[in-house]
């Protein structure tokens, strides 16, 4: 159990990681644009084509770290509410919602994947920057969905777990 939540902690700083050098990169490269265009009036056109092609993916990856970190606030609201004394009922739901995120990503993944295969075959490269493979933006959904995926597996997990020891030790009564 010790190397599983070290796994999850490596993935999760990867993840962090990443994101947050794009955001500070692609923030750079507005900048960079901005006082090129207004400023020293010389624009570099292909900086903005980049800062694109970077955000765009930090963008999809950010969407496993919402998961990961259960920003479900709508539903979760809704739940808290309607259940507001019953916690054993808001344990079991939180893992029933996250069983119905898994089967919608279980469901987008193949898509993902045959998109995935189609960016390796048939690689594009951008128009102002025509060195960039933009490929990988569309190869990002996969590993986005993959990493949405790890994380409501390791949430079902946790949450069973704690529904399980909470019911062992009394605190839960059965539904």
């Amino acid at each position: 159990m010790k190397a599983y939540l070290f796994l999850v902690k490596c993935i999760s700083t990867l993840e962090n990681l990443f994101c947050f050098s794009m955001l500070i990169l692609c923030s750079f490269l507005v900048l960079l644009q901005v006082l090129n265009r207004y400023i020293f009036h010389f624009e570099i056109m292909w900086i903005g084509d980049l800062s694109l092609y970077l955000f765009i993916p930090s963008l999809i990856y950010s969407i496993a770290i919402t998961t990961r970190e259960q920003h479900h606030t709508s539903v979760d609201v809704f739940m808290e509410m309607s259940l507001k004394n019953k916690p054993e009922f808001i344990k079991l739901s939180k893992i029933f919602i996250n069983i119905l995120v898994l089967s919608v990503i279980i469901y987008l993944i193949p898509m993902a994947h045959r998109q995935f295969m189609s960016a390796i075959k048939y690689p594009e490269y951008g128009t102002l920057v025509p060195w960039f493979n933009t490929s990988w933006i569309r190869q990002s959904v996969l590993i986005a969905l993959s990493l949405c995926a790890f994380h409501t597996l390791h949430h079902i997990l946790m949450q069973t777990l704690d529904f399980i020891k909470g019911f062992n030790s009394g605190g839960l009564k059965c539904p």
